[in-house]
């Protein structure tokens, strides 16, 4: 679960920070940098797998690699990308050899600079400068605090005894070099490795692929599982081949053979489906996946209460986003974070408070002793509409674990190479819960209370519209 992001000299991001609970709202006008918040994560999960060019390249991100660094006035590009997050692990990791680790710490902070040169043939060239992994101080560890009850805090952040002195990933200045260096979880010289900064083609956090390092690779873990979802309707209604992948893709596609998985796993998980749509969308009664074999495929099918077939090709995008949302509620393989884009898209305004519901299910409840014993499950979601937000405050669904941004773009002052700039940046500021006291180390009294005012002023032009 991600709990804290810092962004700077990335698209519209200049000194960027913001936090993050099990289920955040990130709502804004079209053009204020929401979706530029996802294509930052987007990168970073890339990094945490792939090679620099790979993961700048990666269809994935909107715009190619030089597109990502944050361009001025003057058409000129920053020349290095910073990224932090600071995220919460689940007590335990498995690697794909099926080695188990327990871990010491499970806040920890990830760091990541990024610089861009240009070479003598021409062609902008990718570094890493800077890397580091560190556990975050139980004694300056805010977040938890505010975000986890106080009598679960031990099973999802266990008790430390003795300290650890070096970082898990470090970045150090030997003969006038820098040098990238991983550490094991004992002492510093047990089977560690260390790579020259700036001739590296990929992180270090990248190139773990088991428990030997057990904290680097829980990391690796969290941030390639940071799924994205922008569902197309076509891909949804789609029958799934016989030999198709049975994890759903971030556009809705395989949904009949992750659904056919689950009811091959366990048949009565169909029944918890079924009733969970139902309460959404009380007309139909049962939903099924059937295997056709003479078209060597996987068909849903939903049955009405008149007793009426409707196989997912003529469902409308409203069911089959409802839909998608029941099946990753039941399937064990989609955990992690799930950033949502715009999920009220093709979802009447009426269902739109159920949807809200849902989504609430999906994420972890940090104050609830009987959610501690699942992994963490985070939901991100990143809209436009006032209705979604406006219904947020209006059921009075507004818990501890939800919290609701809003994104602007602000105008910003830089000095590089003693050139004065001013442009356009993205600011993400907190909506204050009513009776409650929002403390953030990045955002000052006055900008959350002018915050407050641009939201009501938001919903109610919204609200005028419609």
């Amino acid at each position: 679960m991600i709990t804290r992001i810092e962004i700077d000299g990335f698209k519209t991001f200049s000194n960027f920070k913001m936090e993050f609970t099990p289920f955040t709202v990130v709502a804004g006008t079209n053009a204020s940098g929401k979706s530029n918040l996802f294509d930052a994560m987007k990168l970073l999960s890339n990094l945490a797998e792939m090679d620099l060019k790979t993961a700048f390249n990666n269809v994935n991100l909107r715009g190619e690699a030089r597109e990502q660094f944050t361009q001025y006035p003057n058409g000129k590009l920053a020349h290095e990308i910073k990224l932090a997050v600071e995220i919460l692990l689940n007590v335990s990791i498995t690697d794909n050899w099926g080695e188990n680790s327990t871990l010491k710490y499970t806040r920890l902070r990830y760091e990541l600079e990024i610089e861009r040169k240009r070479n003598s043939k021409g062609f902008d060239d990718l570094f890493i400068t800077h890397e580091v992994l560190k556990p975050i101080k139980h004694q300056e560890d805010k977040w938890i605090k505010k975000n986890v009850d106080k009598k679960l805090l031990e099973n999802r952040r266990p008790k430390v005894y003795g300290r650890r002195s070096v970082p898990y990933i470090a970045t150090e200045e030997k003969n006038k070099k820098k040098y990238i260096r991983i550490s094991q979880d004992g002492s510093i010289g047990e089977g560690g490795r260390e790579i020259i900064a700036n001739n590296a083609p990929q992180t270090l956090l990248s190139s773990v692929d088991s428990v030997n390092f057990p904290h680097v690779f829980a990391t690796k873990e969290e941030m390639i599982n940071w799924n994205f979802l922008q569902l197309n309707p076509e891909e949804l209604s789609k029958p799934s081949p016989r030999m198709a992948s049975d994890i759903v893709t971030s556009t809705g596609g395989n949904l009949a053979a992750a659904l056919y998985r689950l009811k091959t796993d366990d048949e009565t998980i169909l029944n918890d489906i079924s009733r969970e749509l139902n309460n959404l969308l009380s007309n139909f009664i049962k939903v099924d996946v059937i295997e056709e074999v003479a078209e060597n495929k996987f068909i849903i099918k939903l049955i009405s209460e008149d007793g009426r077939e409707f196989s997912s090709r003529v469902l409308s995008e409203g069911t089959l986003r409802l839909l998608i949302l029941c099946i990753l509620k039941y399937d064990n393989k989609y955990m992690g974070t799930l950033c949502f884009e715009e999920p009220e898209n093709g979802i009447h305004p009426f269902r739109i408070n159920t949807m809200i519901e849902l989504l609430t299910g999906l994420s972890s409840d940090l104050f609830d002793d009987e959610d501690i014993n699942f992994p963490l499950r985070q939901i991100i979601v990143n809209t436009h509409s006032a209705t979604f937000v406006g219904l947020l405050f209006k059921e009075n669904n507004f818990s501890k674990n939800i919290s609701v941004w809003f994104s602007k773009l602000v105008t910003n002052m830089s000095i590089k190479n003693n050139n004065r700039y001013q442009f356009k940046t993205t600011k993400i500021l907190p909506v204050r819960k009513a009776n409650r006291q929002v403390e953030f180390d990045f955002i000052t009294t006055k900008e959350l209370k002018m915050t407050e005012l641009e939201v009501k002023k938001y919903l109610e032009t919204s609200n005028n519209l419609n």
